[in-house]
């Protein structure tokens, strides 16, 4: 018994431990479907992200969801977690895939920058957030100098107040990105390395591949994996003391133009019959009769059932990426998103993934 309880003991101290820092995005949409801040473990996390809050014509910020975020008090239940754990940190984060135009309208004009900073104040204060997050997909090079110009205005009004500024960017530096100014305004950087490969593309590949496949093209091989995107943001010029690297609690799905080729690169004539994304815990509580295959060469599993096809990661490759992030010395692992993770246990242990990422950096 004894014996037992030490072993108990120590799986939960390793869980505890953090050697990198683990950033957790949280789609707080899904609390629409029960998926809400009370389900988490805080402990599991160095920082959560909340996920979005928009920006106004006027530049100001724009509260995504009144009832949920407002009426429902989900901010607060959401920074409420510091009480779990006091040295997590809760940022909120602003933008998401459809606010780009927003961006650019706002950080290239002084009088609707102030009202941006402001309202960001305004909203950290009054909700307790340690931090804004900017997760702008994606500036342009005409975007490049504006860009500077709002993160010397954000860092401004937020060092004297010890709040932290961070960003969401595209795993290609070959964006709007004065990769050399940035760093020097933002606390550290959370690298989206996913979406390698979608229904966008001509064939199946994986959603995160930690490494290369033989069958890829030379570009895709030093552009599409996470090893070689994480390298291209340290040869552009950023610390891996500054830098976050993504995995994904998600797959990407196809429909293949053969079921009987159902390899890498095996053709597709769409997204899979799921439109085109699962979460994890979807992936490991419906698919589970699919036929699993384990690359590895590229460490990742994918699963395919006639013409069905899934690139995904599973608690087998998060513990690569996480292990291999921690070797390499970068200074965390990021996660989007923390709720597509098997909250509720159906597949086996809750919150799997973010435990097995936990468990390989300690």
């Amino acid at each position: 018994m004894k014996l037992l309880l030490s072993a108990a003991f120590l799986s939960l101290t390793i869980l505890k431990v953090h050697s990198v820092a683990v950033v957790c995005y949280y789609g707080s949409w899904s609390a629409w479907d029960g998926i809400t801040p009370e389900n988490f473990d805080a402990s599991l996390c160095t920082h959560i992200n909340y996920a979005f809050i928009s920006i106004w014509e006027d530049g100001n910020l724009r509260v995504e969801d009144d009832e949920l975020d407002i009426d429902q008090g989900l901010y607060k239940r959401v920074t409420d977690l510091k009480n779990q754990n006091p040295n997590l940190k809760v940022l909120l984060s602003v933008g998401g895939d459809s606010a780009a135009d927003l961006f650019r309208g706002m950080a290239g004009d002084a009088s609707k920058r102030g009202p941006f900073v402001g309202s960001a104040t305004y909203f950290l204060s009054a909700y307790n957030f340690d931090g804004l997050d900017i997760d702008w997909e994606y500036p342009e090079v005409a975007d490049q100098d504006n860009y500077i110009t709002l993160l010397k205005e954000l860092k401004a009004a937020f060092q004297p107040k010890g709040w932290l500024l961070t960003a969401a960017v595209s795993s290609d530096t070959e964006h709007g990105y004065l990769i050399s100014e940035m760093v020097q305004y933002f606390d550290f950087i959370n690298v989206m390395t996913y979406d390698f490969y979608g229904p966008w593309s001509d064939y199946t590949g994986q959603n995160s591949a930690l490494y290369s496949s033989n069958v890829e093209s030379d570009w895709e091989k030093s552009h599409l994996n996470v090893a070689a995107a994480a390298n291209n943001w340290v040869n552009a010029g950023v610390p891996k003391n500054k830098l976050t690297i993504g995995t994904g609690f998600y797959g990407r799905s196809f429909t293949l133009s053969d079921p009987n080729n159902h390899g890498l690169h095996a053709g597709i004539i769409g997204p899979g019959n799921d439109g085109g994304e699962a979460t994890y815990a979807h992936i490991c509580s419906t698919y589970d009769g699919w036929t699993r295959v384990w690359d590895d060469e590229q460490k990742n599993p994918y699963r395919y059932s006639g013409n069905q096809w899934i690139g995904y990661d599973d608690q087998d490759s998060i513990w690569a990426k996480a292990a291999w992030i921690k070797d390499n010395g970068f200074l965390g692992v990021m996660i989007w998103a923390i709720d597509q993770d098997d909250i509720a246990g159906v597949c086996g242990e809750k919150q799997i993934l973010l435990k097995q990422i936990n468990r390989a950096i300690a």
